[in-house]
């Protein structure tokens, strides 16, 4: 009885460490490095006033506009203070970050579809923040 045992605890180690090393593979829909810079070097950049002041940004075509924060500043932003030609912005569902010229990361909070072409004003009034970006992204 004691190798049968010892044949079971054998054969579940097995199946744990294949199990183990299938869920360390790469998922096929995971963006490569060259990917991700590819697309974040695609991206129009904009420094954003957290005071209201308005930040114009021109598009030629349709995309979507995030608002970027500071990890420290996160809970205390509003999307919903920061608009689009007056538009509210929602809450980001993207988990997108951006390193900025300070070495810190920016997260996204605010996101808008834009699909007007031409010319906006993005206006946020966020009281505790210091440094906000936008990123308009064409490629979703």
């Amino acid at each position: 009885m004691r190798k049968t045992g010892r044949g079971i605890i054998g054969a579940m180690a097995a199946l744990l460490c294949l199990g183990s090393l299938a869920g360390c593979e790469a998922k096929s829909s995971d963006p490569s490095a060259n990917e991700v810079a590819d697309r974040f070097s695609a991206m129009e950049k904009y420094d954003v006033s957290p005071k209201g002041e308005a930040t114009t940004f021109t598009v030629s075509k349709g995309g979507t506009l995030y608002v970027l924060a500071p990890r420290a500043d996160l809970e205390q932003m509003k999307a919903e203070s920061c608009t689009i030609d007056g538009n509210p912005m929602k809450a980001s569902t993207e988990d997108l970050n951006y390193p900025d010229s300070k070495g810190k990361n920016l997260f996204a909070f605010a996101q808008a579809k834009v699909k007007q072409i031409g010319g906006h004003k993005l206006s946020c009034t966020q009281p505790g923040a210091i440094h906000l970006k936008a990123l308009f992204d064409t490629g979703k």
